[in-house]
């Protein structure tokens, strides 16, 4: 079973926040998950407000465990 906190990642949420642009591009993060051990991952995130009143943030993710070193 998936720890409901295994995402809450407070640097990405802070890149995110702290960005001029709302914007955090190739931000590599190392994380220890349950059942997969460490992981390399690459993440890319945008605040969006879809309506008004409704922030959100976009946030895409990929596992770069197995690629080369940035």
């Amino acid at each position: 079973m998936q720890q409901p906190d295994q995402w809450n990642v407070s640097t990405v949420e802070r890149e995110v926040r702290e960005t001029n642009n709302g914007r955090v591009e190739d931000f590599e993060v190392s994380h220890d998950f349950p059942h997969l051990g460490r992981r390399r991952m690459m993440l890319n995130a945008r605040r969006t407000e879809p309506q008004p009143g409704q922030k959100l943030i976009l946030l895409y993710i990929e596992d770069v465990t197995e690629k080369g070193s940035t």
